[in-house]
């Protein structure tokens, strides 16, 4: 008996010792979520992971990409570094560096000092002062340029290492012409300005008669005038073959009186200015006649075979020998069958000026010259009394293609060679054929008419119209796609075109948008190559209006395709500030704006004083790094739609 029970007794404890085993490795048991008296503990945040920065820097601020899955700006901290820009800042940068470049390029300059006081010759030695601007190489050399009116430039001096260059113009370079004087650096490689060198020109000279003739015939005692033609740079002095000499004159032509005993031809033996000796030409001989039987006799006939009635003309003759006391000359004129009658006053000289009365018809004419003491007369020049050009261009009706030429038919009467001056500025001139053909080539339908026309007896009377058409393909106007669609209310488009065809004169191109009915109306433009610029503007009050738009021409009267554009009013834009977040100090946080209305780029000022100057972010992140805590709040809002407001604010805790 006693045995069973110590039995039950072993198997009970061994059980015993089991279950509290058990209920020792079990863990706890947590509480149920919904029991009021066993709340959850709150997070702790997590510890920031201390980076050492390379220096210390101020709070600077960092627009970043939009971030979608950023619910609040605690979990988003970062770490301003030394080396981030903000876009202000990196603008500043960018101005600073161009203004660097910009003064670095000006840094070297040449100036050359005023030389507009020099006249010089070809193969002359000049002294070209110059200073300069930088500090150039202590290598460096300064060489004169000479440069023509067509740009060619040639070295005129060797190298120099400060002012003045010592310069040799080019014995070749001609006189008279334009050119320039540079001085160029070689390290650097720098120009000066163009200075302009007045470059002299070599003497020539021509002798002859004074009537421009070779040879002349003199009695005795009496004297012949000799005439020089100089070309060059006067003051001009010469010596003629007799030994006369004559010093800096600056009459041009110059007149010279001589009474040689027996025929002598006169040359000039040599010409000289300030640039030296020239050349020479032209013989002028006077014969002397020695038998005092007078002589008259016509010169050059050839030169008054045809004459204009009202017209001034000079009659060239010689009169050799012994005349009487009060002998006078006089021109006479007569029809090949009439007598001969009076046409000059009389005169005592060689040189009689006079011209035909306008009572004598066209026709054919004989001329002659008469002395009275003694009565001698000239032999006779037959002339032709010619009349004063009539012009008419003809009714002709040309059709061309484009790009063509036609001929449009003039008739000329009177005196020719004749000239014709037609409405669109065609010209011609030495016309000895009537009637004569004029070449024109119009870009439109033109209706020409004679501007002015005229011959031998100057302009004369003109008249007649023609009418040229040209095939053209149609006008047409292009309205390319809008650099922009939508734009603010009171802003300026612009408006890109192409056109095709011939356009008349006096077209002009007009830009027309609708009104608040639909009805197109002209608006406002101005006008730049392929491009119409018009400043929009809608009713105040409406937020967003669309309008459609289209370029049109006079004439020919053509219109663009029709596009429309979408106007916003102005200072609708509001920026929405949000964002909370903890912080410690010297960290940095990202705070978020969102833009409604407006048309971008928008631009604002922070209540902190931080400025962004034109995003197209939208929403916008912004990273700010305040000592303190801090609400931000929009202080000014700026679209391209002019001004706007701000909401909302983002508060940012700074635990110290």
């Amino acid at each position: 008996m006693h045995k069973y029970l110590l039995i039950l007794f072993c198997w009970t404890l061994l059980l015993t010792h089991g279950a509290v085993a058990q209920k020792r490795a079990l863990p706890a048991k947590k509480p149920a979520a919904s029991s009021p008296k066993a709340p959850a503990p709150q997070a702790r945040p997590k510890a920031p992971i201390a980076v050492p920065a390379k220096k210390a820097v101020p709070p600077v601020v960092k627009p970043v990409e939009p971030d979608t899955t950023i619910g609040t700006v605690a979990d988003t901290a970062t770490i301003a570094s030394g080396d981030t820009l903000t876009e202000k800042e990196a603008e500043e940068q960018l101005e600073k560096s161009g203004k660097i470049a910009a003064d670095t390029m000006h840094s070297y300059r040449i100036i050359v000092e005023d030389i507009s006081y020099l006249s010089v010759c070809p193969g002359t030695t000049i002294d070209i002062p110059f200073r300069t601007v930088g500090p150039f190489d202590e290598d460096n050399t300064f060489t004169a340029y000479m440069v023509d009116a067509a740009g060619k430039s040639v070295p005129i001096s060797l190298p120099v290492k400060k002012s003045p260059v010592k310069a040799v113009v080019p014995s070749y370079k001609i006189g008279g012409e334009v050119y320039k004087i540079q001085v160029v650096s070689s390290i650097p490689v720098i120009r000066s300005q163009e200075v302009p060198l007045r470059l002299l020109q070599t003497p020539a000279a021509r002798i002859e008669i004074i009537d421009g003739t070779q040879s002349v015939r003199i009695m005795p005692g009496q004297e012949a005038s000799l005439r020089i033609h100089f070309t060059g740079t006067a003051p001009w002095s010469f010596r003629l073959s007799d030994s006369t000499t004559v010093m800096h004159t600056l009459s041009n032509p110059h007149y010279l009186t001589v009474s040689p005993k027996d025929v002598k031809a006169y040359k000039l033996l040599g010409v000289a200015n300030a640039c030296g000796s020239g050349t020479v030409s032209g013989e002028a001989i006077v014969n002397v006649n020695n038998n005092p039987e007078p002589k008259l006799e016509l010169k050059e006939a050839e030169k008054i075979a045809k004459l204009c009635a009202g017209v001034p003309f000079q009659v060239p003759f010689n009169a050799t020998g012994k005349y009487k006391d009060g002998n006078r000359f006089t021109v006479q004129i007569a029809e090949r069958t009439g007598a001969f009658k009076n046409i000059s006053t009389p005169d005592s000289t060689g040189y009689i000026t006079t011209q035909i009365p306008a009572s004598y018809k066209p026709g054919e004419y004989k001329l002659r010259v008469v002395s009275s003491a003694p009565y001698l007369v000239s032999q006779t020049a037959n002339i032709s009394i010619v009349s004063p050009t009539t012009a008419i261009l003809q009714r002709d009706s040309l059709r061309l293609g484009e790009n063509e030429s036609g001929e449009l038919t003039v008739r000329f009467t009177g005196g020719g060679p004749w000239f014709v001056l037609l409405s669109d500025g065609t010209y011609e001139n030495n016309i000895i054929e009537s009637p004569a053909k004029i070449r024109v080539k119009p870009l439109y339908d033109t209706n020409y008419q004679i501007t002015s026309a005229g011959g031998l007896c100057g302009v004369g009377t003109f008249s007649g119209s023609a009418k040229v058409s040209v095939k053209s393909p149609p006008a047409s106007i292009t309205l390319d796609k809008l650099t922009q669609n939508m734009v603010c209310s009171g802003a300026t488009l612009e408006l890109p075109y192409k056109t095709e065809g011939r356009y008349n004169p006096g077209n002009k191109f007009t830009v027309q948008m609708t009104d608040k009915s639909g009805r197109f109306v002209d608006v406002p433009a101005t006008s730049a190559s392929g491009m119409m610029q018009v400043k929009v503007a809608v009713n105040p009050g409406d937020t967003l209006t669309s309008r459609k738009i289209r370029i049109i021409s006079s004439s020919p009267a053509v219109s663009s395709a029709i596009q429309e554009v979408e106007i916003l009013a102005p200072d609708r834009a509001v920026a929405e500030v949000s964002g909370r977040g903890t912080i410690t100090a010297g960290r940095s946080t990202r705070i978020q704006l969102k833009f409604r209305n407006g048309l971008p780029p928008w631009s604002f000022t922070l209540s902190d004083g931080t400025a962004i100057n034109g995003t197209f972010l939208n929403p916008y992140l912004i990273s700010v790094s305040p000592e303190k805590t801090t609400e931000y709040k929009i202080s000014s809002l700026k679209s391209g739609c002019g001004s706007g407001a701000g909401r909302g604010s983002a508060i940012v805790t700074v635990e110290q």
